[in-house]
């Protein structure tokens, strides 16, 4: 590699980044305002529009992908973004600002992420996702945004409390551009870094299955680390896990529907068995360290320490 090279893969580390902070900050504070003027709850605009708009890398690169015929990207960006969007990324902003949540929405939503994961694995088992399942997946993703959306308009919001003042004078149109300028600071940054990530480890000679499942899925999360962590210093709590749980929703119903449905995925499921389990391990653990009390889920410093130690044993056994 020359200097010229390395300056390249400098510029776009660091670009990458300030794209990534400032994008996620901002797509927060949209997500915020939007929840306020449309009295949804954050956790429902953590799931939907913000986890919608962090799961936008995965979507391009999957689809890309699929569209190529690399079904080792398409498939393990997915995986791999899924298990490092719990493993890492909750995991990190745990450790950086504790998480606390009503676990009864936790576990309901919780519940739909494993389900998903759990589809996805019998559709696998077939050698492939054929159209028809990418078609099924897609619908699934329809009937649960529908039905989020819906009873979070239905249930108790803090929103017309002073405190809350600031973020109602935002103008709809306002927050809607916020949303997606932030989204598309997002995605370029996302891109930039994982172009330079995977040219590096290509000419290292690494697998796709392994790149798909490391430094892509690690680069197209890096949307969700920016929202979470900016949601969490914000304490916008619901809006930091609720992110997270969207995502890994998403990733499967949506990515992973709409590449499948333009152009079927063949694959072998004995090379993805381990991931499978990896990511529907790290989805119920949510579950069991959010619910350990009554009323009040939490996610402290040492739950986000074994989440991470958890990941890093992953990423470890993949080479």
């Amino acid at each position: 590699m020359n200097t010229t090279e390395a300056l390249i893969i400098a510029a776009q580390i660091i670009g990458g980044f300030f794209l990534l902070f400032f994008g996620g900050d901002w797509l927060v504070n949209g997500g915020v305002a939007l929840a306020r003027r449309f009295r949804i709850s954050p956790l429902v605009i953590g799931m939907t529009i913000v986890a919608f708009g962090t799961s936008a890398p995965e979507l391009l690169v999957s689809l890309v992908s699929a569209i190529k015929g690399s079904s080792g990207i398409a498939v393990g960006n997915v995986v791999g973004s899924n298990i490092a969007n719990i493993g890492l990324i909750l995991g990190l902003t745990s450790i950086i600002c504790p998480i606390e949540t009503d676990n009864r929405k936790v576990i309901a939503n919780g519940a739909v992420m494993i389900l998903a994961s759990l589809l996805l694995m019998l559709f696998a088992l077939n050698s492939g996702i054929s159209r028809t399942e990418g078609i099924t997946l897609f619908l699934c993703l329809i009937i649960f945004t529908i039905v989020s959306i819906k009873k979070g308009r239905t249930q108790d919001q803090e929103i017309d409390t002073e405190d809350n003042q600031q973020e109602k004078t935002m103008p709809i149109l306002a927050a809607l551009g916020l949303i997606i300028l932030s989204c598309g600071m997002l995605a370029f940054g996302a891109d930039i870094l994982v172009d330079g990530a995977t040219t590096l480890a290509s000419a290292m000679g690494v697998s796709d299955k392994v790149i798909g499942l490391t430094i892509v899925a690690l680069g197209t999360s890096l949307p969700e680390l920016a929202a979470s962590v900016a949601a969490a210093f914000k304490k916008q709590m619901d809006i930091s896990i609720g992110n997270i749980i969207g995502s890994n929703i998403f990733n499967i119903l949506c990515v992973l529907g709409v590449s499948t449905s333009i152009k079927p995925i063949q694959l072998t499921f004995g090379d993805y068995r381990n991931d499978f389990w990896w990511m529907i391990g790290f989805s119920v653990f949510i579950l069991l360290f959010t619910t350990l009390r009554k009323k009040k889920g939490r996610l402290g410093r040492t739950a986000g320490i074994l989440f991470f130690l958890a990941y890093a044993v992953y990423a470890w056994s993949l080479f």
